[in-house]
């Protein structure tokens, strides 16, 4: 499998994981943060999946 596939599909279930856990976490407590930190993380690795193939 390409690597930018394999970086597009963890960074969106890394996303919706950590959607998920901040939504089901009270706000400002240590899994709502976790979640957060997590849904930023595979943002950044869905980016970067889509951005690769486009050579910029």
């Amino acid at each position: 499998m390409e690597r930018f596939v394999r970086r597009i599909v963890g960074g969106g279930v890394g996303l919706l994981a950590g959607l998920w856990i901040a939504t089901l976490s009270a706000g400002w407590s240590v899994g709502w943060l976790v979640g957060t930190a997590l849904a930023v993380i595979g943002l950044g690795g869905l980016l970067a999946g889509i951005v690769e193939p486009l050579d910029v």
